[in-house]
């Protein structure tokens, strides 16, 4: 069984209404809805879980774009997106989106117009090695920095940034071992450009996060290159389109989406 599914939900709005929240918030609502009224003991394994929660979801966006929204168009459709590293609750939720010809949603009833299910495992995850790449960073992303403050940081600094992927990837797919960290620590991964800005979005009432979007690249620089270490760091990135990275990636924070940048020689 596959270690990862991902379903792509597409649906008609039935009329107009701003979100009150960050639209990922309302997917993650979406979330424990369905699975109370799918199973109860799987409600209680992700309400009760101390551990990293299971799931990955993306911001609300109109189909065939990229860009999360902050409101419905009654007729208009939208989409997003849902990941589960528990394959039971994936096969669960496909049983049941399958059943049905109506989401309801935001409060009301909309129309289901496609659910596209992909899976993966780490055997699918790509092993091209990636000596420069670009990040896009399509809903707002943010890095926790450890201290006793538990800092915030709306930076797409890579030593924060695949420590985050590791830690994720080591709950759900495969260990990541101490000397992939050191070797981030020690240089292994540079930004090398970025083009990005800050957002502020509200994921509910009281609670605000402010994270960055836009794009950066990223280089593996030549007097830290370790080959073993690239494949994984290229595993990792295409990983993270499916686990987000970051903070609040439950609530559609840190969806990213990634591209080989193709040089002859990278210093």
């Amino acid at each position: 069984m596959s270690d990862i599914v991902k379903f792509t939900i597409e649906f008609e709005s039935s009329e107009s209404k701003f979100f009150r929240m960050y639209s990922g918030a309302f997917v993650r609502g979406f979330i424990y809805w369905v699975i109370r009224r799918m199973n109860r003991v799987f409600a209680e394994k992700l309400h009760s879980s101390k551990s990293i929660s299971p799931f990955s979801v993306t911001p609300v966006m109109k189909v065939k774009e990229s860009r999360p929204v902050d409101k419905l168009v009654e007729g208009e459709e939208y989409t997003f997106s849902i990941t589960f590293f528990i394959p039971e609750i994936g096969e669960a939720l496909k049983k049941y989106l399958t059943s049905i010809d109506k989401i309801y949603f935001a409060g009301g009833d909309n129309k289901l117009k496609r659910i596209l299910v992909r899976y993966c495992d780490e055997k699918s995850l790509s092993d091209e090695t990636f000596r420069k790449f670009r990040v896009n960073f399509i809903s707002p992303c943010y890095f926790r920095l450890p201290s006793s403050s538990y800092r915030f940081i709306p930076l797409p600094l890579p030593e924060l940034m695949f420590r985050s992927l590791a830690r994720l990837y080591s709950a759900f797919i495969y260990e990541v071992g101490e000397e992939y960290r050191e070797w981030l620590d020690s240089g292994g991964i540079s930004v090398s450009g970025h083009n990005i800005k800050t957002e502020k979005v509200l994921l509910k009432r009281g609670m605000w996060s402010v994270g960055f979007v836009g794009s950066a690249n990223f280089t593996l620089p030549d007097d830290t290159y370790d080959e073993e270490f690239a494949k994984l760091t290229s595993r990792l990135i295409k990983f993270g389109e499916y686990s987000n990275v970051g903070g609040g990636r439950t609530s559609g924070l840190g969806v990213i989406k990634t591209e080989e940048i193709k040089t002859e020689g990278v210093r």
